[in-house]
């Protein structure tokens, strides 16, 4: 009974939170949350946590970047780049890499895409889902062991994704798919910062999603005007007067490197996902 108690209070999970750094602590989380989940997806009353939904973008045409981020141009033409929120892929150079950009083209291919998004990043992609005829790819990614969950990140996400997407990462390793059919992987961030080994230590324990919240706990950033069209962002304010455009290797901020790249210096950006010099830029 005291087992069959402990399962009621997971599948009874409606809080929307902060992220969980392992399984563990996401059970933790669940297990012991008190806060009701307030907006339409939540029904009880004396709400503590308000619910969110995020803005909705429709697009004409998507252009895969790498296995985690995308260009998608709008129908009034205006381009912009989605870091998909939830996971991160190998990078381009890195083993499984094109293989995991592939395996996002395959996903996005001849579909109706939207992108479900609720912030912009430190480098001013927008932060979200990649929906290709209702089917998720930022999940699909993990299901097809194409990229990792990014729990460093994960306080972004629902907290019914930030499950699922542990979950399905769990399978995909245990079933030794994609990048995992290498016992011994290096985390995207590991090799942006120059390591040539991760420390792997994992957990296999799934938890149940049924009844978790599927809300977004930070309300959207306030820059789309309803239509599904982003107004954008103020310029940045870069100084691109007398400009001397420098490599990684000359450059020793990450703020520096920002700067360069809103100056027009795209070599530091060579795998034109929207982050200059990954070795000192991190969240690539």
């Amino acid at each position: 009974m005291r087992h069959l108690a402990i399962i009621g209070l997971v599948l009874a999970v409606v809080g929307c939170g902060g992220g969980y750094d392992d399984i563990d602590a996401m059970r933790d989380a669940t297990t012991g949350s008190t806060g009701v989940v307030g907006g339409t997806n939540g029904s009880n009353s004396g709400n503590t946590t308000k619910c969110y939904e995020p803005n909705v973008l429709n697009t004409t045409g998507t252009r895969v970047i790498d296995g985690d981020t995308v260009e998608v141009t709008q129908v009034t033409g205006q381009s912009e780049r989605v870091r998909l929120l939830g996971i991160d892929a190998p990078e381009s150079a890195q083993e499984y890499g094109a293989e995991s950009k592939t395996a996002l083209s395959q996903c996005i291919n001849n579909a109706i895409v939207t992108i479900e998004w609720t912030e912009r990043d430190k480098y001013d992609r927008l932060l979200g889902k990649v929906i290709a005829n209702n089917v998720d790819c930022n999940l699909n990614q993990l299901q097809k062991g194409a990229a990792w969950h990014y729990k460093e990140y994960q306080s972004s996400q629902t907290p019914y994704d930030r499950i699922e997407y542990a979950n399905a990462e769990i399978v995909a390793r245990l079933n030794g798919r994609g990048l995992w059919a290498n016992r011994y992987p290096i985390k995207p961030s590991d090799y942006r910062s120059g390591k040539n080994s991760s420390n792997l230590n994992f957990n296999n324990d799934r938890l149940p999603s049924k009844g978790a919240s599927k809300c977004y706990s930070k309300l959207s950033a306030g820059t789309s005007n309803g239509s599904g069209t982003i107004i954008p962002l103020p310029p940045t304010g870069a100084i691109c007067s007398n400009f001397i455009k420098k490599t990684c290797s000359q450059i020793t901020t990450c703020v520096e490197a920002q700067q360069q790249l809103a100056c027009g210096n795209t070599q530091i950006d060579g795998d034109e996902d929207g982050v200059p010099c990954e070795t000192i830029c991190p969240g690539g």
